[in-house]
């Protein structure tokens, strides 16, 4: 039986998957990254997760599939920049192939993640959809014609789309991304401020008057339980997303939107303040009736799910999307 590698290089695991041609899981492992071993230390790991995977004769693999944080060369099998990884312009593609064998792609996270959901969850049936992962940070992936979109290969950076130029400074050095304001890190930056500042609310409570404690997950809580600043800052935290997904809406006219990601989980906390602003900045109706955004359902292994169907598509047993 013919099989695939898939594995996603995050920065706290590192997980691999045997995988058939239907995407179904054989064999699943995930170990601690280790970054702060150092690069050659993650490569090491990273082997050995791959190792545990690989099908007794290697002949059956049709190839490796790699997932990683970050821009990346596809092309090339460069990681140019990983926000949380010691791999700086590291030929990983190579690496891969030179260790395990291969053939080894690679791709972003989040494109692979949206071509997962593309092809196994949400996403099936559309030939033009936009995946958005809402977490630690915001990502996202483009479907355009069945394919990924990354334009000249780095295309698809959602969560630094400006949606508010005077609004608070991203993680990259810039202001008024998407993920400053909307993202999981955005929401408890948000509180804390806002808490140290001396404004009111359980959340004070909830940590015991220890704000390094405030997360976005507890400030979901909070807003949850009525909490007037809690609901404050989740509210402006989807209606940005909102704004974000009208931009999108009238540069691609996708047919769906799929969001994932932990913030996710806040569900009608953030989803209505989005709808509410997608129909507000988009120039017209024809843009948003008709077109549903609706949550992923790959759940926390759709980057890992991604990066094999990035090897399905690559050598052909998947013709379609990319």
């Amino acid at each position: 039986m013919q099989t695939i590698i898939g594995v996603d290089v995050g920065g706290t695991l590192l997980r691999a998957a045997r995988y058939d041609l239907d995407l179904n899981v054989l064999e699943r492992v995930e170990q601690p990254t280790r970054a702060d071993l150092g690069g050659e230390a993650v490569l090491e790991r990273l082997y050995q997760v791959i190792r545990q995977v690989l099908p007794e004769s290697p002949d059956t693999s049709i190839g490796i599939g790699v997932a990683l944080p970050g821009p990346v060369d596809m092309d090339k099998g460069i990681l140019i920049a990983p926000p949380n990884l010691p791999l700086k312009d590291t030929l990983i593609a190579h690496l891969v192939e030179q260790t395990m064998g291969g053939p080894v792609f690679i791709g972003n996270d989040a494109d692979l993640a949206a071509l997962a959901e593309h092809q196994r969850g949400a996403g099936r049936g559309t030939r033009n959809m936009i995946y958005i992962t809402v977490s630690t940070g915001v990502g996202g992936g483009i479907i355009a014609d069945d394919r990924i979109y990354t334009g000249r290969g780095q295309g698809g950076e959602i969560g630094h789309m400006v949606v508010w130029p005077d609004g608070p400074m991203c993680g990259c050095g810039k202001q008024g991304h998407l993920e400053a304001v909307s993202s999981g890190t955005g929401i408890a930056r948000a509180a804390r401020e806002r808490l140290s500042a001396g404004e009111q609310s359980a959340m004070s409570g909830m940590v015991k008057e220890n704000l390094s404690q405030v997360t976005a997950k507890l400030v979901g809580q909070a807003a949850a339980n009525g909490d007037a600043l809690a609901l404050e800052i989740v509210t402006r935290a989807g209606r940005y997303l909102g704004i974000g997904i009208a931009s999108l809406m009238m540069l691609f006219n996708p047919d769906m939107f799929v969001i994932g990601g932990g913030v996710s989980k806040l569900d009608k906390l953030l989803f209505d303040p989005m709808h509410k602003a997608v129909e507000e900045y988009a120039m017209h109706p024809r843009y948003w009736k008709d077109v549903p955004i609706v949550h992923a359902q790959l759940g926390d292994d759709v980057v890992l799910t991604g990066s094999a169907a990035l090897v399905k598509t690559m050598t052909g047993n998947n013709p379609k999307t990319l």
